[in-house]
Order: C-alpha cells, then sequence, then structure tokens
C-alpha cells in the first residue's frame, strides 16, 4: 500500500504546541483575558443567536460588523477586513503576498505563527534577530530588508512572547523601505494604546491586524481584522475561503463592539495587574523582567523548571518559552485575575 507524500518543506514546521493544562486550575498561559462578558452583553448575544437561520449561509461581509470596527478604528469602512481570528487575517495576507519564491522576514524571537503562517503558503523565511532586550534595531533592520528585499515583512507590537513595543516612529521607517506587503500584529494594542493605523494612508503597503481575542474577552469566538487601503485588501478576497466566519461569530464579535466601552473597562485593571506582576518578580533574586506593553510579563528565571514544577503541583500553568534561541530560562504569565496572580507570587516567591 502507497501513502501520500507530503510537501517536503513541511519537515521544517513542527505541529503547533501550547502549554500543557491538564490538572490546572489557574491558567495564565494563553494571553487570554481573565474576566467573561459581562452578563448582559452575554445574554443579548445568546438573544440574538436565537433568531438565527441557522439553514443559511451567512454574510461574506456583514456590513453591520464591518461598520463597527471601522468606528472603532476610526477609519472607512473599506478598509476593514475580517477573519476568523487574526491568525486567518494573518495567514491570508502569506497566501496573498508570498508563496513559492518569495521571502517573509521575521524579526526572533516573535510570534511563531509568523513563521509558520509564511511556512503553510510555502513562503520562504529570512530571521533577523532582536537585541539583547528584545527591541528591534531600526538600523539593523532597514540593513536586513535592504540585504533579503521580502516580500513581506511581520512586526509585533507589543511584541508576542516578550511584549516589546516598537516605537510608530521605527515601524514607520520599516514600512517605507520595505518593497512588500508590512504586516504590524497589534493583538494586544488596548494594553499600549500606540497603533500605526493613524499613518496607514502614508504606507499603502502596510496593514495592521487586530483580534478580539484578548481586550475584548472573545477569545472563544475567533474574530480577528485587518486595517490596509482597498487596494490591498482586495488582493486577499482572492484567497478568502467562502462564508468564512459564522453567523454567531458574526453577531457574538457586532455586540460585544457595541459595547465596547463596557467590555473594555477592564483593560485598565489588567495592565495595572500587569505591572504588579514585574515589580513582584523584578523584586525577586536573580530574576530580570523585560518590559512590556501586552496583558503578560516576559521573565528570566534562574530555576525554570523548579518554577514550572512549583506552579504545576498547585494547578496554576504559565509558559516555558526557554525553547527559543535568545530566550534561555525565560517563561511568561499572563495578568490574570488579582487572586490568581496572588496565587502565582506566592509559590515564585518560595523559590528565589
Amino acid at each position: 500500500m502507497t501513502r501520500p507524500e507530503p510537501r517536503p518543506d513541511l519537515d521544517k514546521l513542527q505541529p503547533y504546541r501550547s502549554s500543557e493544562t491538564a490538572g490546572g486550575r489557574i491558567f495564565l498561559h494563553a494571553n487570554e483575558n481573565p474576566y467573561p462578558l459581562p452578563s448582559e452583553v452575554t445574554e443579548e448575544i445568546l438573544d440574538a443567536a436565537a433568531s438565527l437561520e441557522l439553514n443559511r449561509y451567512p454574510d461574506a461581509e456583514p456590513r453591520e460588523l464591518i461598520d463597527e470596527i471601522a468606528t472603532y478604528a476610526g477609519v472607512d469602512p473599506s478598509w476593514v477586513w475580517i477573519g476568523d481570528g487574526s491568525n486567518e487575517v494573518l495567514l491570508q495576507s502569506c497566501l496573498a503576498y508570498g508563496g513559492p519564491g518569495r521571502t517573509a522576514l521575521l524579526f526572533e524571537p516573535t510570534y511563531v505563527m509568523h513563521q509558520r503562517q509564511a511556512r503553510m503558503a510555502g513562503t520562504d523565511v529570512a530571521v533577523a534577530r532582536r537585541d539583547g532586550d528584545f527591541t528591534i534595531a531600526v538600523t539593523e533592520a532597514l540593513g536586513a530588508i535592504e540585504r533579503v528585499r521580502p516580500d513581506i515583512v511581520f512586526v509585533c507590537s507589543p511584541n508576542n512572547p516578550t511584549g516589546t513595543v516598537t516605537a510608530v516612529p521605527d515601524i514607520r521607517q520599516i514600512a517605507a523601505a520595505s518593497p512588500g506587503l508590512v504586516v504590524v500584529d497589534e493583538a494586544y494594542f488596548e494594553f499600549s494604546n500606540l497603533s500605526l493605523v493613524p499613518y496607514l494612508a502614508d504606507h499603502p503597503n502596510a496593514m495592521v491586524v487586530r483580534t478580539l481575542s484578548k481586550a475584548f474577552r472573545l477569545a472563544g469566538v475567533r474574530l480577528g481584522y485587518g486595517i490596509a487601503s482597498p487596494e490591498l485588501l482586495e488582493q486577499l478576497r482572492r484567497v478568502r475561503m467562502p462564508y468564512a466566519q459564522s453567523s454567531f461569530t458574526q453577531v457574538a464579535a457586532t455586540i460585544v463592539l457595541r459595547h465596547r466601552e463596557k467590555v473594555l473597562e477592564v483593560v485598565a485593571g489588567i495592565a495595572s495587574e500587569r505591572d504588579r506582576l514585574a515589580a513582584a518578580l523584578e523584586d525577586m533574586e536573580g530574576v530580570d523582567v523585560f518590559p512590556g506593553g501586552a496583558n503578560f510579563v516576559f521573565f528570566r528565571h534562574p530555576d525554570p523548571t523548579g518554577l514550572l514544577s512549583a506552579l504545576a503541583q498547585q494547578g496554576i500553568v504559565i509558559r516555558d518559552f526557554g525553547h527559543l534561541d535568545g530566550c534561555e530560562n525565560c517563561l511568561r504569565v499572563t495578568a490574570g485575575r488579582p487572586d490568581e496572580n496572588d496565587a502565582f507570587l506566592e509559590v515564585a516567591a518560595t523559590l528565589v
């Protein structure tokens, strides 16, 4: 019996895995929002879902949802693109602007899905290294762009997993120097409030990608969006699956965006808890904390294995990134509720 042979380049692509969560009771590993939606918002979503005609295909470009995103982002609706989570938008950008014979440039360590999505689309990957503090040195970035001449450049700010914020003027220099598409991943925008969006008209080769999974508390619904010129987005239509977002996703996302002020009320508190975690870890002997503008803290620990084991015994799950180049002994903890953060810090304090 013969078996089909997969693409040989997929050998470089390992299946995606997150932290082991079996036995966990406090989950601080996936950068999720620790607060569920307000009950009245959930009830409105469920009431609206009850009237959906599930035997009909959903709208390919739902006007109400796109208008809500456009209003929130401060752009014309023609500049808005939606996807099943930001990951789908990122993959579509690779399908449209990458592919065989083309190259994507990454600044590592960074969000692992950027490299994965490029390779999934058959795109070659070139890597430029971030500095030891995980910032992007603009001079070196411009040199890498000149050397590689990439078809796609990914910039993640705040960066995942390090939390590093890249200054908007630096991103603008990268966009101005790039010959191809520049994808700015702003999944954690609401925690930093720094964005390329106000300058997109000056950079027609750039696209900002965001999500409702983090600040908007909708990780389980899967809705992301891109913001770019209509000419750039037109090419994404060529690689979009039909009826991509479910009717429920569209309804839930639209209602949450209508209630955005109430839904986003928790963001300031999460950012405050992030800063409290960072300060407490910084005070621990041998622990180095890296500045960040997302909803998590990235830190280097003298005994990461011991800390992970001690946390697991208490049912607390965080994320280990020691396998990444430049991230030896590094861990990432999501800012949870105050009681969850207290539990984490109590265990962490026993190992230093």
